[in-house]
């Protein structure tokens, strides 16, 4: 066998590689070996199954194999399950046919994300064996050896999660034999077994697992063809019987494209709401996989959507404006892939001269061809987010593009093409039968699947079924009754839904990891298929999902939701922040354990969109109503009162109290901030330096005061202190310790038991008069406007504890005269149960970079404000005897302009 060869003319992304090899001296890379029989044309030795020539799907006119539509399982026979069983087996043969010497099978992908190809040559033939095993149609396997190290792929977790591989895959010869054998086990079972006596075979049949190894083979030839069109040029060669590319491959092409000549004008086509049902019916008769079934009904709103699925040429201009170097167009996941693979443009894009120059050759599945600028560009989900997001901005949209839902590419398709084709069939159709259900009948519902095969799908409408061996330009094809072009084929779209269940799913017992591992929100759908969809993988019903870095012949098309701005808060949202709206996507509400964990998997939850007006008066409401609950709790109050007042022997032990550091300036925190605020107003002149302390002068604001020991320490210098909490109970507690000096309560020891410890005045050189304290229960966000002005406004860990921060900043700044001060801690511990996550300061990725709090607030406070001094403050904050919480807070001192 030959060595695994690592080829040095390929780098970590194959689109850097500027210098491709349009030669076919495959023999250039290895020389004259035993090899020579995986150069060039493969011979009659090749084909386990049929030849080609003699398959069924074979056109002869064209010398091609295409695919044969997907079986009726009501309506087959042995032979013609057979027939399908050779085209799929011959197809996989013909593709790999295209691989030129060992070392293109056993070649590690330049991602590391997948397997060789080796692998796929060999784990068809193996999930056959495997499958039919687990069915009871077989009794033994061929070669156990074979039929574990074939039988699991990858699906790794990150763009990052490389595979270290392996180098002792067995010869090509040896993987060959094994196919030779496993087409005669599956050929005998399908000419023989009784499980395909019956007339019709349904989920629970154990047939059901001959229909099943055919799709999966079906995947597996899409797949490796995306494997295959990653490799080295030198690595293949275009075989003999694959279907030619699209005949415009073969037209020269503009170096520098025009919109409207070159690729067309992509103009958006509105789409009327409706209900869309989407999941197949259990008994509608041709295989599905699991993740088909069951029922979701979705509400779709009114959008408009490109009529065209985005071309190379449209595409182009995001790359020219330098839109792979902006992360402000990028998810945060997104940016880490593209700085990652250091990508510059489309993967499948070849460049034909210098960085900067923009000549690209496209990477077909085996030759580089002049670009079609008219083709759909193929793209992985992250470059497709990130082109919206550069569009929005040139459209200057004040409501943001994002790619089509599984509901809305429903709507764009014909009606009968529709999932839920049955329910807008009329109740007299043609081809009801009584006692049939209609969704069950591909007569009132049908799938251009189980209609079409490669020979008719292009009169049909649709390049699927390996009609070309190519996409086609966009405008080539009619579109739907919608409007659409390539609603079906030439190229997957992605969807902005993640891979979930329907309600009702359930598991296939006979591949119990098909769907399941993938319903984590991590898993991005495709929909539509592609030129290379064959069987299932071109149905109506197909649910498909790959990770969004990952490529998969696969484009996508714009949609903008229509929306009504009016309910949104306009002074927010437009051109310069738009906005992002509710969307109901299929992932939404699944039942668990079948359940993601991303930002749209739940109607209710709505982190990830814009909230209109009305919400985010609910909203506000809510998290008011929420943080009073929260602190009602006698824990949380004996908390406090031990932050607050101690006594510090008491409360902390004494390897606290005696240390230096950290511990030392973390206790008595609200003492130590009434402090900073003095010393700061008395520095900037809030306070009169006349007035002496026993007088008092000025008045201060202490929002979110908690139980009050900063109010009682500002009273100290200040004439008159206010302070203002949402809770209830805490407003309470500090007016009876301003009221009667003290206030017992149980200090929590652990589990039940507890000590009974006071919270006092503090004692001082100054004693403190409480009676110019004020306590008033209230919303940081919502000052009433008779409090009046401060010269010193104190908001301790306040920010991050509010509905709607921003809010809070300007009632800070109304309540703050001219050259009053304020003194702002936060640890910045954004959390959804207190601030909807639209309104966090920072603590968010924004422009495809991490956006910190401390710069985000101080960007927010600058108009009206300077900041005087920039640290940290930190406290810790006793839970019980032996668990305490160490808190390094931000600290901004601040004077108002």
């Amino acid at each position: 066998m030959a060595a695994n060869r690592v080829d040095t003319g390929a780098c970590r992304n194959p689109s850097l590689n500027i210098r491709p090899d349009l030669a076919r001296a495959a023999t250039a890379i290895t020389g004259p070996s035993a090899d020579d029989e995986l150069v060039g044309p493969r011979g009659a030795w090749w084909w386990t199954g049929k030849p080609p020539a003699e398959c069924p799907g074979f056109d002869k006119q064209a010398g091609v194999l295409r695919s044969l539509p997907l079986p009726n399982t009501r309506k087959f026979s042995r032979q013609s399950v057979l027939d399908y069983f050779d085209n799929v087996w011959t197809m996989t043969e013909v593709l790999f046919a295209s691989l030129q010497t060992t070392d293109a099978f056993i070649r590690q992908p330049y991602h590391q994300l997948r397997h060789p190809m080796m692998f796929y040559y060999g784990h068809p033939a193996v999930l056959y064996i495997n499958k039919f095993r687990v069915a009871g149609l077989l009794e033994d396997g061929i070669n156990q050896y074979f039929e574990q190290l074939f039988e699991t792929g990858v699906d790794e977790m990150s763009w990052d999660d490389l595979s270290r591989g392996r180098d002792d895959w067995p010869p090509v010869r040896e993987v060959h034999a094994y196919r030779q054998k496993a087409y005669q086990v599956v050929r005998g079972v399908i000419l023989n077994h009784p499980a395909l006596d019956k007339g019709e075979v349904g989920w629970n049949d154990p047939a059901w697992a001959i229909f099943m190894g055919f799709e999966h083979e079906r995947i597996h030839v899409e797949t490796s063809s995306v494997l295959i069109r990653e490799l080295p040029l030198t690595s293949v060669r275009k075989p003999e019987f694959w279907p030619d590319y699209h005949p415009s491959s073969r037209n020269p092409s503009a170096p520098v494209p025009t919109e409207g000549v070159d690729y067309p004008v992509n103009a958006m086509v509105s789409v009327q709401g409706e209900k869309v049902v989407l999941g197949k019916d259990i008994a509608y008769p041709s295989f599905g996989w699991d993740n088909e079934y069951g029922r979701k009904e979705i509400n779709v709103q009114s959008f408009r959507a490109t009529k065209f699925k985005v071309t190379n040429g449209e595409f182009l201009r995001f790359v020219k404006a330098g839109g792979y170097m902006n992360p402000k167009y990028w998810s945060a996941e997104g940016w880490g892939w593209k700085t990652f693979r250091n990508v510059k443009w489309p993967t499948f894009w070849m460049p034909d001269g210098p960085q900067g120059l923009h000549r690209y050759k496209l990477r077909v599945l085996f030759d580089a061809v002049d670009m079609r600028w008219d083709w759909p560009v193929d793209a992985n989900y992250h470059e497709a987010r990130a082109f919206a997001a550069w569009r929005t901005e040139q459209d200057r949209s004040a409501v943001r593009y994002r790619l089509i839902t599984e509901a809305e590419h429903n709507l764009i398709r014909n009606t009968r093409d529709r999932v839920d084709a049955h329910l807008h069939a009329p109740a007299d159709h043609p081809g009801a039968e009584p006692g049939r259900p209609a969704a069950a009948n591909e007569r009132v519902s049908p799938d251009p699947a189980v209609e079409l095969g490669g020979d008719n799908a292009l009169a049909a409408g649709f390049n699927i079924q390996l009609a070309h061996g190519s996409q086609n330009p966009v405008t080539e094809l009619p579109p739907s009754e919608k409007g659409f072009h390539d609603t079906f084929g030439s190229a997957w779209e992605w969807g902005e839904d993640h891979y979930a269940a329907f309600p009702g799913f359930k598991v296939h017992p006979y591949y119990e990891d098909f769907s399941v591992p993938c319903f984590a929100g991590k898993h991005q759908l495709i929909l539509g298929g592609s030129f290379i969809s064959t069987g299932q993988l071109a149905s109506k019903f197909a649910r498909y999902q790959f990770r969004p870095h990952f490529f998969q012949h696969a484009t996508f098309r714009l949609v903008v939701p229509d929306v009504d701005l009016s309910l949104y808060d306009c002074e927010r949202y437009g051109p310069h922040n738009p906005v992002t709206p509710f969307t109901e996507t299929s992932c939404m509400d699944s039942a668990p354990p079948h359940m993601g964990d991303g930002p749209c998997c739940s109607v209710a939850r709505r982190a990830a969109f814009t909230p209109t007006l009305a919400e985010g008066a609910a909203s506000t409401k809510a998290k008011l109503e929420a943080a009073q609950v929260a602190y009602e709790s006698d824990a949380v109050i004996s908390q406090y009162l031990s932050l607050h007042y101690g006594p510090l022997n008491r409360v902390f032990p004494p390897e606290f109290t005696s240390a230096g550091g950290l511990l030392a300036e973390a206790l008595d925190f609200p003492a130590k901030l009434a402090q900073a605020l003095t010393a700061a107003a008395e520095r900037a002149g809030a306070l009169s330096a006349d007035a002496g302390a026993a007088s008092g002068s000025g008045r201060a604001l202490d929002l979110g005061c908690a139980v009050g020991r900063s109010s009682f320490e500002l009273a100290r210098r200040f004439g008159e202190v206010v302070g203002v909490d949402i809770s209830k109970t805490f407003i309470e507690v500090a007016a009876k310790i301003r009221d009667n000096g003290r206030m017992d309560y149980e200090c929590a020891l652990e589990g039940e038991i507890t000590e009974r410890l006071t919270a006092a005045l503090p004692a001082g050189d100054q004693p403190i008069d409480s009676s110019r304290c004020r306590f008033i229960q209230g919303d940081a966000c919502h000052l009433p406007a008779s409090l009046g002005q401060f010269d010193a406004v104190l908001a301790a860990n306040l920010l991050c504890r509010v509905p709607e921060p921003a809010a809070c900043i300007a009632q800070i700044r109304s309540a703050l005269r001219p050259g009053g001060v304020a003194l702002l801690t936060s640890p910045f511990s954004w959390l959804e149960q207190y601030t909807d996550r639209s309104n966090w300061l920072g603590g968010r990725y924004k422009d495809g970079l991490p956006h910190r709090s401390s710069d985000a607030l101080k960007a927010l406070l600058a108009p009206d404000f300077e900041v005087l001094e920039e640290g940290s403050m930190p406290l810790v904050i006793r839970e019980h005897a032996r668990k305490y919480q160490l808190i390094v807070a931000h600290k901004l001192v601040l004077r108002r302009k």
